[in-house]
C-alpha cells in the first residue's frame, strides 16, 4: 500500500499534468467518500467554517475566497470578506448570488439540510470533516489540490510535522487533565476528536478519555471524584478561571486548584481543525509543564 505522501505526490503530478495541457481539471476525494471534479482553478469559493478558511488563507488561496461565516475572524484578512451567515444557517440566497465555483463545508459544524440545499445550487461542494491530525493534514492537501496551490499546502503540512517532532522531542510528564468546554451544561473534551488526541501528545492525561462521546456531559461529582491535576477551560466557556469556584465550590479541593493549575485558553486555537491546530499543541504542552502561571493561557 502506497503511503500518504506518495500517493498526494502522484496526486499533484496528475494535476500539474492537466495544467500543462491547458485543462487544469482536478479530482480530489473528500471526507463522506465523494469524488469531487474541478474542471479549472476556483476563484470565487465559499468557506462555510473558521477552520476551512484559516486553512485557505494558509496555502495562499485567500484571493480566490469570496464569501465565509460570521464565525470566520481568522486571519485579518479573513475579515474582508463578505458574509454568509452562521455555520448552522447560512444564507442559501447569499450564496447563490455571489455565484460560486467552489463551496468547501465542515459536517463538524454545518447541518445535512443545508449541504442538501448547497447540492441543488450546482457549484461543486467539497467537504473536510477532519477529526484528527492527520485529517488535519488530509485537509490542508486537499484544498491546495483543489485551489491550485499543492505546494504551498505540502509545505505548510512539512512545517506542521516538524513542529509536532520538535514537541515530541521534548522531556514529558503526565498529568490528568480536565479541558471544559461549556460549564452549564458541563461539557468537556472526550474520545476520538483531535483535541484528544492533542491532549495526549501535550502529555496529558484525559479523565474524560474513556468516554464513548465525543464531548461527553460529566456532573461536577464525577470530576471530584476523578481529582484532576490540570484544567483548562476555554475562553468562550469563562474568561476568568476564579469564576470557577463560586460555579463549583467544592472543587477547591481538587489538586489543580490546591497547586494552581487551572488555566484559560484561546477557543480558536485549540478547537479550529486546521493549521493553528500545532498552536494548541504546543500551548497545551507549556501548560502541562508549568511554563505558564495560573490563569494565564499557554504560550512558549
Amino acid at each position: 500500500m502506497q503511503s500518504q505522501p506518495v500517493r498526494y505526490s502522484l496526486c499533484v503530478a496528475l494535476a500539474l499534468v492537466a495544467v500543462v495541457r491547458g485543462q487544469a481539471e482536478v479530482l480530489v476525494t473528500d471526507d463522506l467518500g465523494r469524488i469531487v471534479k474541478l474542471v479549472s482553478t476556483p476563484h470565487r469559493i465559499i468557506s462555510l467554517a473558521p477552520s476551512i478558511t484559516e486553512t485557505l488563507f494558509a496555502v495562499e488561496a485567500g484571493n480566490q475566497v469570496v464569501g465565509v461565516t460570521d464565525f470566520c475572524n481568522y486571519p485579518p484578512g479573513a475579515l474582508q470578506k463578505n458574509r454568509v451567515g452562521g455555520m448552522t444557517n447560512p444564507s442559501i440566497e447569499t450564496i447563490v448570488g455571489m455565484k460560486p465555483d467552489l463551496i468547501i463545508v465542515s459536517m463538524e459544524g454545518n447541518v445535512r439540510d443545508d449541504f442538501n440545499r448547497l447540492l441543488e445550487i450546482g457549484a461543486p461542494v467539497f467537504v473536510t470533516n477532519p477529526r484528527t491530525l492527520s485529517g488535519i493534514h488530509k485537509s490542508i492537501r486537499d484544498l491546495g489540490l483543489l485551489t491550485g496551490n499543492a505546494e504551498s499546502a505540502s509545505r505548510l503540512v512539512e512545517t506542521m510535522l516538524q513542529r509536532e517532532d520538535s514537541i515530541k522531542s521534548l522531556p514529558t510528564v503526565t498529568k490528568r487533565m480536565l479541558l471544559i468546554v461549556s460549564l452549564q451544561p458541563l461539557i468537556v473534551v472526550g474520545n476520538k476528536t483531535f483535541l484528544a488526541e492533542l491532549l495526549e501528545l501535550a502529555g496529558g492525561v484525559n479523565i474524560a478519555g474513556s468516554s464513548l462521546s465525543t464531548y461527553p456531559t460529566l456532573s461536577r461529582e464525577a470530576v471530584v471524584a476523578a481529582n484532576p491535576e490540570v484544567i483548562i477551560v476555554m475562553k468562550d466557556a469563562l474568561s476568568d478561571t476564579d469564576e470557577l469556584l463560586n460555579l463549583f465550590p467544592e472543587w477547591k479541593t481538587l489538586k489543580a486548584f490546591q497547586t494552581h493549575h487551572v488555566f484559560n485558553i484561546d477557543s480558536d486555537i485549540v478547537s479550529r481543525p486546521g493549521p493553528r491546530a500545532i498552536e494548541g499543541l504546543i500551548h497545551l504542552h507549556s501548560i502541562i509543564h508549568a511554563r505558564v502561571s495560573s490563569g494565564q493561557e499557554g504560550q512558549e
